[in-house]
């Protein structure tokens, strides 16, 4: 069996973009909303992973590592016209896209940060700037405010920031392994995960970090919420 992850919504909510390997390699797969109408936008011989929807829904950002490196990708929904978005020497990875721009994460100053480009890919901008690990952006809906995973409380915790970097503020703020993180639709509340229970849930908490809920309480590994 093949491994299928890291979902994504359209933004009109009819497909569902994601990562799988069925076909041997890493490819993005777009799906109908009720499993129908299956189609591999990426076919490449190379990793293909991360899928992210453009506002309008015409266009996936991706991650690929199809020109020797790491590299945010640009592709039509259809799989039309590919674009390489960064073109760095760095490994560029874990794309959001918010209107008007990219959010990614990228090591090209030494160390993974959280970096924001403009949607032709110029003018990239590093919000973190900190010496820690940052890492897995994403904007609330509203643009006011960027969620990421950083280490630099000594393990790795769930921040909000403003969206020009400032104020980072950590929302999680427990010794256990908390990441991947998402907004809500309406921007209240957030999905992570965390393995404070001994293994990998899925647990929601408002966007101040308060009223934390397990969601999943399972037994097996759960992951990559949408």
């Amino acid at each position: 069996s093949s491994s299928d992850r890291r979902p994504a919504w359209s933004p009109d909510g009819s497909q569902i973009a994601f990562t799988s390997a069925r076909s041997g390699n890493n490819e993005i797969y777009v799906v109908n909303s009720d499993g129908s109408g299956l189609v591999n936008v990426t076919d490449n011989p190379a990793d293909d992973s991360e899928p992210v929807w453009s506002p309008d829904g015409s266009s996936i950002a991706f991650t690929s590592d199809r020109d020797g490196n790491k590299e945010i990708y640009v592709i039509g929904a259809d799989g039309s016209a590919p674009t390489n978005l960064t073109g760095n020497a760095a490994s560029d990875a874990q794309p959001f896209w918010f209107p008007g721009g990219i959010l990614f994460t990228s090591d090209r100053d030494g160390n993974a940060e959280i970096y924001a480009v403009e949607e032709d890919g110029s003018n990239p901008e590093n919000l973190t700037n900190n010496g820690a690990q940052d890492s897995a952006p994403a904007m609330r809906p509203d643009g006011g405010r960027i969620l990421f995973v950083s280490n630099r409380d000594g393990n790795t915790e769930i921040y909000a920031m403003e969206s020009d970097g400032g104020n980072p503020q950590n929302l999680t703020e427990d010794p256990a392994g908390d990441g991947q993180p998402a907004y809500s639709p309406d921007g209240n509340w957030i999905l992570f995960v965390t393995n404070r229970g001994g293994n990998l849930e899925i647990y929601a908490m408002t966007s101040s970090g308060a009223q934390v809920t397990n969601l999943t309480n399972n037994p097996g590994q759960d992951q990559n919420p949408a």
